[in-house]
């Protein structure tokens, strides 16, 4: 499959505030981070690191449903392909669903 460029890694860091707020880390550097000062700050930090964390995956996925799609347009029957594509978009849904 395609290979596509990647993001940086994120993670939490600690925030070390009473507020509502949540520190990201960028590939594990304290000295680059995000700051996320808002209601529910820490969902938010946790929702996009595992968008970002898993955009690569996620773009894969897509190029190989768009790819069994196209083939099936054209009049191809591969079961075997769209079984195989359709457990992996599973997989990757899960994993950018579950916690970073």
């Amino acid at each position: 499959m395609r290979e596509f460029p990647g993001l940086p890694r994120l993670e939490i860091g600690d925030a070390n505030s009473p507020f509502d707020e949540a520190l990201i880390l960028i590939d594990g550097h304290e000295e680059e981070t995000i700051r996320i000062e808002c209601d529910g700050a820490a969902e938010l930090a946790d929702r996009l690191i595992r968008f970002v964390n898993s955009h690569q995956q996620v773009l894969k996925a897509l190029t190989a449903a768009a790819l069994a799609l196209r083939s099936y347009q054209y009049g191809n029957s591969a079961p075997d392909l769209a079984e195989e594509i359709a457990v992996y978009c599973e997989t990757v849904s899960r994993q950018a669903g579950a916690a970073a």
